[in-house]
């Protein structure tokens, strides 16, 4: 599986370096195409794929060594992480909006079983609320699909070329602006469902609570920047044919709502990946609200977060992993705390991940949010930026009293200094450290061919096909 995955980003760095090139790789009628946006979230796709999935090699032998895995479910699970990497990357080169709809479609039947992977009540219970929030927002994206057709009044054509997104955005001006609405309503509250953006949210803490650490990477990252490519997708069709406002508007309103629900719950949390699900509500936010204000700033601080938080994401869910198989639990409960003198690697690592991932300085996530919020205050909603500022200030506290209490935090008695598998350097631990020098480094130095995708990305959303 990880040789394949491995295969699978340099394929993707391939692409992205043909775009690069001044090719624009394409595939069945340009069904299949790679822009700038498809190929930053193309990269980032496949590396967040080959990290999850040699972590999960490592994370599955642990589970299997202490017989909670079965070689049954351990071929399960090597057959149902490609699936998932597959899907997501069908997502991010789709020009259809009919296979871009399909691709998400499978990330979502996907992700079932790897929710209900353990089979235990919980998990089962986690699995069937995610199917029927998930069909319902993919019902509510083929109704937004639908009704975006419906506006083009004939304009578009007919075959598979009428749902092509590049058609889309030659025939906009001429859309149906009521027709229009619609459909851009529906698609956003669709695709928002899948990306966890509020109030749509409500599957992602019982999904990440009960999904093994490696699949919650993928839903984590590859889920929510897929959603958001789907979403930024149907967001430029409205821009052209409406311009910036109504679509900016929605993607403001709501990535703002996401923020400010994120904040009391990450206050309150009592569960380790339960609280990274809340983290993934506040980042899936961040992006929105960026994207909302829009403006060169705004698009540009927006997908340099998306790329630095598909850095920085992997990093919290493998060492709070390792916590979890280490303790048996992710309750803080059974955890306890003070765990930094049982579980000194994986405590660090998740102190470190908590750091970039609440955007302190001088790490990466610090730098885009603040690029965000100067184009808030640029803009003309300096009152709903100040909020927006002032839940990340929250957000900030909150995250790190929950992460410093659990490492450094007294032990409250005795049994918490049990830990029923010893701390050891093995391939999952590799993957983690290696994941986080490249968060570190990242944070400093951005290659020049990713810094080279992420202005390409910015100009597609910027209004340049």
């Amino acid at each position: 599986m990880v040789g394949g995955l491995l295969v699978t980003f340099a394929l993707c760095v391939a692409a992205a370096r043909q775009f690069l090139a001044g090719a624009a790789p394409s595939a069945f009628s340009d069904a299949l195409r790679v822009d700038g946006l498809s190929a930053l979230v193309l990269v980032l796709g496949g590396f967040v794929g080959l990290l999850s999935g040699t972590y999960g090699v490592g994370y599955l032998r642990r589970n299997e060594a202490r017989g909670l895995v079965t070689p049954r479910m351990r071929r399960e699970f090597y057959g149902l992480i490609p699936t998932y990497v597959f899907a997501m990357l069908l997502v991010s080169v789709s020009n259809n909006l009919g296979i871009l709809w399909i691709a998400v479609e499978l990330t979502t039947l996907t992700s079932v079983f790897l929710i209900t992977f353990h089979d235990q009540d919980t998990s089962l219970e986690a699995g069937w609320k995610f199917l029927v929030l998930g069909s319902l927002g993919l019902a509510f994206a083929l109704l937004g699909t639908v009704l975006l057709f419906a506006a083009g009044q004939g304009r578009l054509g007919e075959g598979m070329s009428a749902l092509h997104w590049t058609r889309f955005m030659q025939v906009a001006p001429a859309f149906h602006p009521f027709t229009l609405r619609l459909g851009v309503v529906f698609a956003l509250i669709g695709y928002g469902t899948k990306a966890g953006l509020a109030p749509m949210h409500t599957w992602k803490p019982d999904a990440y609570g009960e999904a093994p650490s490696p699949a919650g990477v993928l839903m984590a990252v590859g889920m929510l920047n897929g959603a958001m490519y789907c979403i930024l997708r149907i967001h430029l069709i409205s821009k052209a044919a409406l311009g910036p406002e109504f679509s900016g508007g929605l993607l403001l309103t709501l990535g703002l709502l996401s923020v400010l629900i994120a904040t009391p719950f990450i206050l309150i949390q009592w569960n380790l990946k339960r609280l990274l699900a809340y983290s993934s509500i506040e980042h899936v936010g961040i992006m929105a609200v960026g994207f909302g204000l829009g403006g060169e700033i705004g698009v540009f601080g927006a997908l340099l977060h998306m790329t630095y938080h598909s850095l920085a994401k992997p990093v919290t869910f493998f060492s709070a992993g390792t916590l979890a198989q280490l303790h048996s639990s992710s309750n803080f409960d059974r955890i306890g705390t003070g765990t930094f003198s049982r579980t000194p690697i994986a405590s660090t690592l998740l102190v470190l991940g908590a750091l970039m991932i609440t955007g302190s300085p001088p790490f990466g996530l610090f730098f885009s949010e603040m690029m965000i919020l100067r184009a808030g205050f640029a803009s003309a909603h300096p009152t709903a930026t100040s909020a927006f500022l002032a839940a990340l200030v929250v957000l900030f506290c909150g995250f790190a009293y929950q992460v410093g209490n659990i490492v450094l935090g007294p032990p409250r008695d005795p049994a918490d200094r049990r830990v029923p598998l010893p701390e050891r350097l093995d391939l999952a631990m590799a993957t983690a450290i290696l994941a986080a020098v490249v968060a570190v480094v990242s944070s400093f130095y951005l290659p020049g061919p990713l810094m080279a995708l992420i202005r390409a990305a910015a100009q597609v959303v910027g209004g340049s096909v």
